[in-house]
């Protein structure tokens, strides 16, 4: 198969087939040893995923940048040339906020670019700590969306906070363990801008179906996690979910489309 825009991907389970474009929100570029589950995590092998699973947009976070602000957003934004369908997630850090800025300076004007990302690994990572609030103010001037990494109470509580204080942000949860993917809904609820973006390796069986109950149609998202995680797993979350033909095209294209186009 191709890449191109009317690309296509079929699912066999045992009741269901599928059969729509995809847009995956979530890949990692720059995956250290230890985290692997798709070796090697190289770009190629993402191409050739996304050839064969009808993927017409990728949209990779580094993960060395988490750790190496500058060089892993340098490395990563040099990659995004490899394959017209990839596109990235700027990783900023709450405790770098002047390195933070400037990053986002010179790369949130480019269409490769599709918003921020920060990596709340641990509750000294909220958003709402060191320099987060500073750093998400700078990024109300490019109105592109960001995207939240979700693993406790206090940095899902974080999340909220900084979605009802910055309205005029788009704020995309991704939480990181089954804990926080089944707090995140009634959290969630009240607070408009934000969005889910589950993990079918953090989510019960069917939280896509209940988070289109809780959240709506328009606020639910896909990824695979590719980098970390196998892709089997995310597109078979989507294959077997109980919802219907178009609330499923909804969750794996157009509320993406919709957000890339806004952030274009």
């Amino acid at each position: 198969m191709s890449g191109s825009a009317d690309s296509s991907f079929i699912i066999h389970t045992s009741s269901v087939l599928l059969t729509m474009p995809l847009i995956d929100l979530q890949c990692h570029f720059g995956v250290r040893p230890g985290a692997l589950a798709v070796r090697p995590p190289e770009l190629a092998a993402a191409s050739t995923y996304a050839d064969e699973s009808g993927v017409e947009t990728l949209c990779f976070a580094s993960d060395e940048a988490t750790t190496d602000l500058d060089g892993g957003n340098i490395r990563l934004a040099n990659a995004l040339g490899g394959d017209a369908r990839f596109r990235g997630w700027l990783t900023l850090s709450v405790h770098q906020p002047d390195a933070s800025q400037t990053i986002a300076r010179g790369c949130l004007t480019r269409s490769r670019w599709v918003g921020a990302r920060f990596d709340q690994a641990n509750d000294n990572d909220a958003v709402s700590a060191a320099g987060g609030p500073t750093v998400l103010n700078a990024l109300r001037r490019y109105g592109r969306p960001v995207l939240l990494t979700v693993n406790s109470p206090v940095t899902l509580h974080a999340a909220i906070q900084a979605a009802r204080e910055f309205t005029t942000l788009r704020f995309l949860l991704a939480p990181q363990n089954e804990e926080t993917s089944s707090d995140a809904l009634p959290a969630m609820k009240e607070t408009i801008n934000t969005l889910l973006l589950p993990s079918a390796a953090y989510s019960e069986r069917d939280l896509l179906a209940q988070a289109i109950a809780t959240l709506g149609e328009r606020r639910v998202l896909w990824c695979s996690n590719w980098g970390r995680l196998h892709p089997t797993a995310a597109l078979g979350m989507l294959a077997d979910s109980a919802v219907n033909k178009l609330q499923r095209d909804r969750i794996a294209h157009r509320n993406a489309r919709d957000l890339l186009t806004d952030s274009d």
